[in-house]
């Protein structure tokens, strides 16, 4: 993801956002159910829990359909650009 397109997702950090494609680890543990959140706050929460899930198929979407969503390396990069200014109002 260029400079450019994070600023883009940077500006959109307060729009709704859905996760999904994140599995549990453990044994016998049922999968995550996410509710819509800010977009900066689904970056933070991705951030944040890898190692405690599988996170190879996470998605993040926001905006209209047309918008492809947010895999592991937009976010962890986004992330790495923005921190928690992400989450700021």
């Amino acid at each position: 993801m260029d400079k450019p397109a994070m600023a883009s997702v940077f500006r959109m950090r307060h729009l709704p956002a859905t996760i999904s494609g994140v599995r549990s680890l453990g044994r016998g543990q049922a999968d995550p159910i996410f509710h819509s959140r800010p977009l900066g706050e689904a970056i933070r929460f991705i951030v944040q829990t890898d190692g405690q899930y599988d996170l190879s198929a996470v998605a993040i979407s926001y905006g209209d359909r047309a918008t492809p969503p947010l895999g592991s390396r937009e976010v962890r990069a986004l992330w790495q650009e923005y921190g928690e200014r992400l989450l700021e109002v």
